[in-house]
């Protein structure tokens, strides 16, 4: 498994404990780690504010960029136009001719008429080679039961971690490996939650009381909340990347270091089926 370079926090506050986004300075010395690492990947999406412009005026762009696309149910332009504008509008912000992936940031958008429309539209970008991979990031594992019958994506984004354990109890792991569909993990560190200071944050009792679970499991192991996130994706060899969030130097660098040390085995037990818990979309 590969690490994926998460480049949300470029361009906006992203997670629970972020407090402002990555500074110039900072910036600087986060690019030369990376370009010293064995990172090869960087996602972000033209949704993420300012990140796709960041990352085009950096070295960073010369690592293979997966971006997102969205189409507005506003939109009046047909979709062609639409389709086109948005690409080329991402690979000028991010200083490329043509990029490694681009993902469908809502499966809606390839319901209907009009997502007929926008598939050939991303397939016509793949055969001029604008784009190598086109595949979809999703919420819930249900979603591609709504685009399988239609659509085999290349690539498949998707939200994994100690608690979120969806995807790998739904059988689509075993399904996108027989059909040669890379798989992206995200939300390893659910936003920050299973890293961060879950007691400043005003959460349920029981919510509170598992989160407290996985603290004491990793004190009694002597192992670190975040390496414990991390080796408990890591686990899973069907699961080609896992993409990464941080706020600052001293995180990305601790996860570079983790992931050169020797795997510890993280038990399952840690999952929850409440959704009001694992879907930040539905934290207030």
């Amino acid at each position: 498994m590969k690490i994926v370079l998460g480049g949300a926090q470029f361009g906006m506050k992203y997670g629970l404990f972020n407090s402002e986004k990555i500074k110039k300075k900072e910036f600087s010395k986060i690019e030369k780690l990376i370009l010293k690492s064995n990172i090869d990947f960087i996602d972000t999406a033209s949704t993420y504010r300012n990140s796709e412009k960041i990352i085009g005026q950096s070295r960073l762009n010369k690592l293979k960029i997966i971006t997102k696309i969205k189409i507005s149910p506003n939109n009046r332009d047909n979709i062609k136009n639409s389709v086109n504008k948005i690409v080329f509008q991402s690979l000028k912000r991010l200083k490329t001719k043509n990029i490694y992936g681009l993902l469908v940031h809502d499966y809606k958008d390839l319901l209907g008429v009009r997502g007929v429309e926008f598939l050939k539209e991303l397939k016509a970008l793949k055969a001029k080679k604008i784009v190598k991979k086109i595949g979809i990031s999703i919420y819930s594992p249900n979603e591609l039961e709504k685009i399988w019958k239609f659509w085999k994506p290349d690539l498949v984004q998707t939200p994994f971690n100690l608690l979120d354990q969806r995807i790998l109890n739904s059988g689509w792991i075993d399904i996108l490996k027989k059909h040669n569909v890379k798989i992206f993990v995200r939300s390893c560190f659910l936003q920050g939650l299973l890293v961060g200071n879950y007691n400043s944050l005003i959460i349920s009792k029981k919510f509170k009381t598992l989160l407290k679970n996985f603290d004491n499991w990793c004190e009694h192991n002597e192992i670190s909340r975040l390496k414990a996130c991390l080796d408990f994706v890591r686990q899973f060899k069907k699961i080609d990347f896992v993409i990464v969030g941080f706020n600052n130097y001293p995180q990305i660098k601790e996860i570079l270091d983790v992931v050169k040390k020797k795997k510890f085995i993280v038990p399952k037990k840690f999952l929850v089926n409440n959704l009001n818990y694992i879907d930040p979309r539905r934290w207030n």
